[in-house]
């Protein structure tokens, strides 16, 4: 076997490089396979983000791979293979770590190639897996297990393949859509076990829905994205089980376990952090409230600030129809015909504690998210703008921020657009 070569021009340690290729051969690589590898890693580094980050993860790749010689002779008969990898292996130590600890990650990668899939085939995948796991614990891993290798496959796609922001972003939303639908299944059935079906008055199965607003709302959900959600279900009655409770504390319970289960830090990390604070009365609120509660609070003390947020409402889990009804209705307290001088008030200081809020932590120039003319700036006038011309056109009503600027661009509406 040779060490480094003067090829290896875009590594800033030979040392280490030279140290990276024998611990390869010692976990089993033979020398003319290493040297492959160092040819084919010479011949892609320069265009890799990350030369010296990307050698040291396909370190670990290969000395934790479950047979060292079989994964380089791949690379030997798939010349794609290994420059690809080595994408991933230099932009994201995230990504890189979630490799080298579960390699069956690869073996996805390799068969979806980064492909997009349809929310529904996502949805029954995670269903299935949620309905043979036995326990809490083991449904908690299943799906930190799914977020992972779902991510690195929709990474693969962003960065190797170079799909569209929108599909990246889209394929991000409903792996989130999908985790929580099969979270819901799974507690469903262990609720239904313990306390009977809940009922509405006419003996029918009560139902239950997850409002996702923000950017999962809006299906443009990033890699590391909290995720907005309000919890409702349809109607007051009780559960038919020998320990027969209220509806509403039947869906409390659900709402709270579905929090703790999508959301709880574990040795696998936590699927998303799960925000509450949008929902009616925000913290001080219930955390599930029927229907008509929903619909009587946002009559008559649902606030211009809540009507800009439900611009992005989407019915993300749990039964969709019994969402879309709620957000129909809601539809003209969201886009009123005009906004009043109170309602530009509102929008006005809002957008004031927006600003003072990052200044006063030094990012007003400097966070591409929060700073000035940054991602939520963008969001607010394009949410401004469609509250103020979505009760006349609702061809500009959509929770997604590119879409929206598509449709008002289209309409001639954002050339005359003015901060609040």
């Amino acid at each position: 076997m040779k060490t480094q070569t003067a090829q290896d021009q875009s590594l800033s340690d030979s040392k280490a490089a030279d140290a990276s290729w024998k611990r390869m051969n010692e976990a089993g690589v033979p020398g003319d396979l290493v040297e492959n590898l160092q040819r084919q890693f010479a011949a892609t580094a320069p265009r890799l983000a990350d030369p010296d980050m990307a050698l040291r993860n396909l370190e670990g790749f290969l000395v934790g791979a479950r047979n060292p010689l079989s994964t380089a002779a791949l690379f030997e008969r798939d010349l794609e293979a290994l420059p690809n990898l080595l994408q991933l292996l230099s932009t994201s130590q995230y990504l890189s770590d979630l490799l080298v600890r579960d390699q069956e990650c690869y073996d996805l990668i390799r068969m979806t190639e980064g492909q997009p899939v349809a929310r529904d085939t996502l949805v029954d995948e995670l269903v299935s897996e949620a309905v043979a796991s036995s326990d809490s614990s083991a449904m908690s891993a299943a799906l930190r297990r799914a977020k992972q290798r779902e991510t690195i496959r929709i990474a693969y796609g962003d960065i190797v393949r170079e799909q569209p922001v929108a599909v990246v972003a889209r394929q991000i939303s409903f792996l989130a859509d999908a985790i929580l639908e099969a979270a819901i299944a799974f507690l469903r059935r262990q609720l239904d076990e313990k306390l009977g079906v809940p009922r509405r008055r006419n003996g029918q199965p009560a139902r239950f829905c997850v409002l996702g607003l923000g950017k999962l709302g809006g299906v443009e959900l990033n890699y590391s994205s909290d995720i907005d959600l309000i919890f409702f279900y349809d109607e007051d009655g009780q559960t038919d089980g020998e320990r027969a409770v209220s509806n509403r504390e039947y869906f409390e319970r659900l709402s709270r376990d579905l929090v703790k289960l999508t959301g709880e830090a574990t040795d696998r990390g936590a699927c998303y952090r799960v925000d509450l604070r949008l929902r009616p009365e925000g913290a001080h609120g219930a955390i599930c409230e029927p229907y008509e509660s929903m619909l009587a609070y946002y009559d008559t003390k649902g606030r211009t600030w809540e009507r800009q947020a439900f611009i992005k409402a989407r019915s993300v889990a749990g039964d969709c129809d019994l969402g879309d009804l709620l957000l129909t209705e809601l539809n003209p307290w969201i886009y009123r015909r005009y906004l009043t001088l109170a309602d530009i008030s509102g929008i006005k200081s809002l957008k004031r504690r927006i600003e003072r809020r990052s200044a006063s932590s030094g990012e007003e120039r400097a966070n591409v998210k929060t700073g000035h003319g940054g991602i939520r700036d963008i969001e607010f006038v394009i949410q401004f703008l469609q509250l103020l011309n979505g009760g006349a056109l609702p061809e500009v009503r959509t929770g997604n921020t590119l879409q929206a600027i598509e449709r008002l661009e289209k309409r001639e509406l954002l050339a005359v657009m003015q901060l609040p």
